[in-house]
């Protein structure tokens, strides 16, 4: 079975998520809470790896991770 990714987009201090599951889907934007909240349920992800997920892309501008 072929992994699942999520990258994060960060841009002002919004965020926005794109899966590789759903090609060319846009997800957000929102604020880095919500952003958080919405990857431990859409990405099943633990809040720590949420949370770090989200800080990568506001230093770097994305990041991205495997989905749980």
């Amino acid at each position: 079975m072929p992994v699942s990714t999520v990258t994060v987009h960060a841009n002002r201090r919004r965020y926005t998520a794109e899966f590789s599951a759903l090609p060319g889907r846009v997800f957000g934007p929102w604020d880095m809470t919500e952003m958080i909240q919405d990857l431990r349920v859409s990405a099943l992800l633990d809040p720590r790896e949420a949370r770090d997920l989200v800080f990568d892309a506001t230093v770097a501008g994305s990041a991205t991770t495997n989905t749980g």
